[in-house]
């Protein structure tokens, strides 16, 4: 959320923190390697404050971004609350799994 904020003041654009929260507990991903099922996991995992996203577009902002299963997960629930459109901004990217 620091590194949200810490944008959002650049552009004197506002940052909504509690658009978007986490209502079901999840495992931690760092061990399921599969995409579907990290989706599977994060089914349901997030719920959206239609009337902070409604008509506008969002830029959400990640730490890092491994297979862009929660980042699919949010956007979906953000689009579904009513967001015009969801761009994402990662600060990094892990190496592959070799």
């Amino acid at each position: 959320m620091e590194i949200a904020r810490a944008i959002g003041a650049r552009p004197s654009k506002p940052v909504d923190t509690t658009a978007v929260s986490k209502i079901e507990d999840t495992p931690e991903l760092k061990n399921v390697f599969e995409y579907s099922q990290r989706l599977k996991l994060l089914e349901d995992a997030f719920k959206v404050d239609g009337a902070e996203v409604a008509g506008k577009p969002i830029l959400l902002v990640d730490d890092l971004y491994r297979s862009g299963a929660t980042a699919t997960v949010v956007a979906q629930a953000l689009l579904a609350g009513g967001a015009a459109a969801v761009l994402m901004l990662v600060m990094t990217k892990t190496r592959a799994r070799v």
